[in-house]
C-alpha cells in the first residue's frame, strides 16, 4: 500500500512540474506572438519637443528641472535638424551640432540619458528642403546620410523623430528608416510626426504626400514583420485633443494604440488659434483614452520653452509636463 501511495504522490510532482513547464512555453509563446506583432508592450510615453532653448524672458532653457521636478517625462525631442545644400551641412535649429550654443544642452543631454531619459532628434520639420536631399541617387542619398549618421552616433542620440512636411515619394522615408535600422541597429527609436489626419484613412489630409497605412505596411524589417517605426506622434492639434473619438478612429482605422501618441499644443502660441486645448481638459481626455485602451500610445506636448503659460500659471514649464504625467500615468 505504501508503494501505492508513493506513486500518488510522485505523479502529483510530476503533474505540477508538467504544469510549470506548460505555463512556461505558454508565456514564451505569448512573447514571441507579441513581437511578431511588430511592437513591444510597455507603458505610455510622456514626449516632450524641445524647439526653442532660451526662456521667454530670454535666458538659457535648461531641461533638467524636468528630473528635479519627478515629471515623469519619458522622452525629449530636440528640434529641429536640417540638412543644408551642401552635403555635411547640418545644423540644429540654426547653429552647427558642434557650435558652443549647444555645449550645456549636450552636457544636459547625458545627465538625462543617466536618468533614464530617452533624448531623440527631430529631422525635418516646418522648414521644407531636408528631405529633398534624400530624393537622389544612391551616390546623392548617402552623400547627405552619412554626416547625419555620424553626428546621431557622435552625439549619441536616442532616436530620431522624421517629420516629413513636405511633399516626396514614398521611398524617402522608406530608404532612410532602412538605413537608419541597419546602421544604429533595433535599439536605435524611429518614430514619425504626421498630421492625425493622416492615420485616419489612406486619404486624410497630409502634409508628406504619401499614404501613411502603405508607409507602416512596408517599413518593416527585411523577412519578418516587425515595424521599423516605433510609433508615430499624431498632430491632434484643433478639435482633436478635445475628446477620445477622433483617437478613436485611428484605432478603428487599424492602428494598434499603443503606436499613437497624441501631439498636442502646450500653449495658445504654439499653433492655430483653435488648436490648444486647457491642461484641465486635455487630463480628462487623457484619462479617458486610458480608460478606453489598455496600451494608450501616450501624449507629446509641442513644445517645452511656453508650456503652461496660457493655462494661467507663473512660468513653470515642467509643471505642465508634470500635470500631464499626473493624468497619464
Amino acid at each position: 500500500m505504501w508503494f501505492f501511495y508513493f506513486l500518488l504522490s510522485l505523479l502529483g510532482l510530476l503533474r505540477i512540474s508538467l504544469a510549470t513547464s506548460l505555463n512556461a512555453t505558454l508565456e514564451l509563446q505569448d512573447e514571441v506572438i507579441e513581437r511578431s506583432m511588430g511592437y513591444t508592450k510597455e507603458p505610455s510615453r510622456l514626449v516632450m519637443y524641445v524647439q526653442t532653448f532660451k526662456t521667454p524672458q530670454g535666458e538659457p532653457l535648461s531641461l533638467l528641472p524636468l528630473l528635479q521636478h519627478n515629471t515623469k517625462v519619458t522622452h525629449i525631442i530636440l528640434a529641429s535638424i536640417h540638412l543644408h545644400d551642401e552635403p555635411g551641412e547640418i545644423r540644429l535649429n540654426d547653429d552647427p551640432f558642434d557650435s558652443p550654443t549647444w555645449d550645456t544642452i549636450w552636457e544636459e543631454v547625458k545627465t538625462l540619458q543617466i536618468n533614464g531619459v530617452k533624448v531623440m532628434g527631430l529631422l525635418g520639420g516646418s522648414a521644407a528642403g531636408t528631405f529633398k536631399h534624400l530624393n537622389g541617387t544612391e551616390r546623392q542619398f548617402y552623400s547627405y546620410y552619412q554626416p547625419l549618421l555620424s553626428l546621431l552616433q557622435k552625439y549619441n542620440l536616442d532616436g530620431l523623430d522624421v517629420d516629413i512636411e513636405e511633399t516626396v515619394e514614398i521611398s524617402v522615408p522608406l530608404r532612410l528608416i532602412n538605413a537608419l535600422r541597419r546602421d544604429i541597429g533595433p535599439n536605435f527609436i524611429i518614430t514619425m510626426s504626421p498630421l492625425a489626419s493622416a492615420l485616419t484613412n489612406a486619404l486624410g489630409q497630409n502634409l508628406s504626400g504619401f499614404s501613411y497605412f502603405e508607409l507602416d505596411a512596408f517599413a518593416t524589417v527585411p523577412g519578418s514583420e516587425e515595424k521599423l517605426i516605433s510609433w508615430y506622434n499624431g498632430m491632434f492639434y484643433g478639435g482633436y485633443a478635445r475628446g477620445p473619438p477622433f483617437f478613436q478612429s485611428i484605432v478603428d482605422a487599424g492602428w494598434d494604440p499603443l503606436r499613437i501618441v497624441m501631439g498636442v499644443l502646450d500653449c495658445s502660441n504654439d499653433g492655430q488659434a483653435n488648436g490648444f486645448v486647457r491642461i484641465e481638459k486635455l487630463q480628462d481626455t487623457i484619462r479617458g483614452l486610458r480608460g478606453m485602451y489598455e496600451g494608450f500610445g501616450g501624449v507629446a506636448g509641442w513644445e517645452y520653452h511656453d508650456a503652461g503659460m496660457s493655462d494661467g500659471v507663473v512660468y513653470e514649464p515642467w509643471s505642465w509636463v508634470k500635470r500631464v504625467g499626473e493624468a497619464l500615468f
